[in-house]
């Protein structure tokens, strides 16, 4: 009777031990229920039956239970931790999954995507944002671009990076209720604009992260801004750090503009690795990889603002960004496609900005001919420079090659006819 009794009070402890089925198998292949039936008999082989009263064990039968019941328990906290990385895994993939439904939905609901992009240094100033609700509530326009990081360096949210304590980079215009409220009171898709290797301030506080001028060998400079080093771990780290706190404060997608190499000609330029087409497209596919990753598995989406000339460009041009490649990286891309900016000649026309409807269609035909697909393909128009029906013209020509759009104008100044009839 005391035999059964110790018996079933091993069973027991090793059931408590492992709270799953004894018929789980360890990595050796061995089943807990195989384990428990050892134990019992390491414990009974030597007993005489006929003693009763007094069961002694043995140093070598402590020992052979302390073992077996360690190898349950490590079996069991293995299992846990398996199924902790699964669930892991799996919450990623659930929160992708949202982020792709949500955005599909989105665009479905209100026949795509239809942008504009408002400066964060203004989402707080009544003169700026009001024209802007008005627009919200009475045109298409069903998108926002905002900043997250400016091109100026500054965080426009209440970060808590540690380089931030250094970099005194804050000016704080927004935070998760704002942008919720925002968001709801509107109905709209909201998209946090980051800017990535283009930072005055983080340039001067860490010179060893940024591109350097051989003739100066300080930080290099061009026209205000100041190029970290696409190649370098920090600034790196230091991006996607600020993306993932966006991401969680409720954008529904990261757009990285200046994710590129600085678009100059001069040649006294320093790189942590040399500057030949491998490298650039390696150093700025490789980054947005690791941001879509990231970004993914925390439930945004994620693009990346392009030159319009990348659409036609069969090379990098020296900055990093390869048709290509660089669209395999990202859910989307915005080139550029200005007329403004297009060179006299372009597409055979002498003055591109005189005609936006013919330069837009034929700058976004060049990428659909090379296989981007029009999901992908969400072009920046001119909001700038260009009359109320210019700027229908642009729109148009996206809408008319079934693509979504997002109109710039770096004031955030736009005319609700913007977004009105073309004129026949």
């Amino acid at each position: 009777m005391i035999m059964n009794r110790v018996f079933f009070l091993i069973l027991l402890i090793a059931f408590l031990i492992v709270p799953l089925s004894i018929n789980n198998v360890n990595d050796d292949g061995i089943t807990y229920f195989d384990l428990v039936v050892e134990i019992s008999e390491k414990l009974f082989e030597d007993t005489d039956v006929k003693e009763k009263n007094n069961i002694s064990l043995s140093e070598d039968q402590k020992q052979s239970i302390s073992s077996k019941l360690q190898v349950l328990t490590n079996s069991n906290n293995s299992l846990f931790n398996n199924f902790e990385e699964i669930q892991n895994e799996n919450l990623k993939d659930i929160n992708e999954y949202i982020a792709v439904n949500r955005w599909e939905e989105f665009s479905v609901a209100n026949g795509g995507i239809k942008g504009i992009y408002l400066s964060g240094y203004h989402f707080l100033r009544e003169e700026k944002i009001n024209p802007i609700k008005d627009i919200l509530s009475n045109t298409v326009v069903n998108t926002i671009v905002l900043d997250v990081k400016s091109d100026n360096g500054h965080l426009l949210y209440d970060s808590e990076i540690t380089e931030v304590e250094k970099l005194k980079n804050k000016r704080i215009k927004y935070d998760t209720q704002t942008l919720k409220s925002f968001k709801e009171e509107f109905d709209i898709y909201l998209i946090g604009r980051v800017v990535a290797f283009q930072d005055p301030i983080f340039s001067r506080n860490y010179p060893e992260s940024t591109i350097k001028d051989i003739s100066t060998n300080k930080p290099y400079t061009q026209d205000g801004q100041y190029f970290l080093d696409p190649s370098d771990s920090k600034s790196r780290e230091y991006i996607l750090n600020v993306a993932l706190e966006a991401c969680l404060l409720g954008f529904d997608e990261i757009q990285f503009d200046y994710i590129r190499y600085p678009d100059t000609s001069y040649q006294g330029l320093v790189y942590d690795e040399e500057s030949n087409f491998e490298n650039r497209t390696k150093n700025i596919n490789s980054f947005l990889q690791n941001a879509t990753d990231l970004l993914h598995d925390n439930g945004c989406l994620v693009s990346a603002d392009v030159f319009g000339y990348v659409l036609n460009a069969k090379n990098d041009n020296g900055i990093g960004q390869h048709l290509e490649t660089i669209v395999n990286t990202v859910d989307f891309i915005s080139p550029m496609v200005y007329p403004s900016h297009y060179s006299k000649g372009s597409f055979g026309y002498s003055y591109p900005n005189n005609f936006p409807y013919e330069v837009v269609t034929a700058a976004l035909n060049d990428g659909l001919l090379r296989g981007v697909k029009g999901k992908n393909l969400r072009p920046f128009l001119q909001g700038f420079w260009h009359s109320s029906e210019d700027v229908r013209l642009n729109i148009k020509a996206a809408e008319d090659k079934g693509l979504d759009w997002i109109i710039w104008n770096n004031s955030s100044v736009y005319q609700k006819d913007f977004f009105s009839k073309i004129n026949s």
